[in-house]
């Protein structure tokens, strides 16, 4: 398949039959996204860059990498102007355009992670982009803190919007396994016992908004590997005071 071909979205989305559901928080859900041609490049290109990986989240007991403004190959469709706005479009978000986007990879017998809702804020140094989409640049500024690793650079802060995770890359799942991503009513619920949970299943998605009730944990995978891809689109900050007030933003847990 050549580059042209991946970052065509009418010529590689398979289904389009998305499922919204409203319970514990809105989300959407999708399975067969791809064709076959476009997740097996995709895939390849996990297993390419997952050299890269290192321990980057510890208290999610994650190891990853991010994708940034330099990257090359199939996955830089994800940071596509195309993607972006289906995406935002779907969940009805007014996005800024600044994108985190990386590769988690989750070792066999992961610990549980804990429920929460991604309303954080992220850090970005704006740089000239054709499409209108900024990636996050972990070399130039610390998306968690801001702090600057690059003089005359002006970190903006603003706030994430949504979330998405795409799973890639993992055994055929079996009931049991774990691996799962659960979704929770509140953030004291058991990491083990969701609400309901979404199942790493290779080439399907998990979707929502980041509001104070999106929460949200990693289950331990008991049996297997478990990788995915995540994507943040953000929001202005100022959008997410008037809506929930500014305590309603979440520091980042170290």
């Amino acid at each position: 398949m050549t580059p042209a071909a991946v970052n065509r979205l009418d010529s590689i989305l398979l289904n389009r039959n998305w499922i919204w559901s409203r319970h514990p928080f809105p989300h959407v859900s999708a399975t067969d996204v791809f064709t076959a041609d476009a997740y097996r490049a995709f895939e390849q290109a996990f297993f390419t860059m997952s050299a890269r990986m290192s321990s980057y989240l510890p208290q999610h007991d994650t190891h990853g990498t991010t994708i940034t403004p330099g990257a090359r190959g199939p996955l830089t469709f994800f940071a596509s102007r195309a993607w972006h706005d289906l995406l935002a479009g779907l969940l009805g978000i007014r996005s800024t355009g600044h994108v985190n986007l990386g590769l988690h990879h989750h070792r066999p017998g992961s610990a549980n992670g804990f429920p929460h809702n991604d309303l954080n804020p992220g850090w970005f140094v704006d740089y000239r982009s054709e499409s209108g989409i900024v990636l996050a640049q972990p070399d130039v500024c610390s998306y968690t803190t801001g702090e600057a690793h690059v003089t005359d650079t002006a970190p903006r802060r603003v706030i994430r919007a949504c979330a998405l995770i795409f799973y890639i890359a993992n055994p055929r799942w079996r009931c049991g396994d774990g691996g799962e991503t659960g979704l929770y009513k509140r953030a004291t619920d058991e990491p083990a016992q969701p609400y309901c949970s979404i199942p790493p299943i290779n080439n399907s998605l998990l979707a929502f908004e980041c509001t104070p009730y999106s929460f949200h944990g990693f289950i331990r995978n008991a049996r297997s590997q478990r990788n995915s891809l995540i994507m943040w689109l953000h929001r202005e900050e100022s959008e997410v005071t008037r809506r929930w007030g500014g305590d309603a933003i979440v520091n980042y847990r170290v």
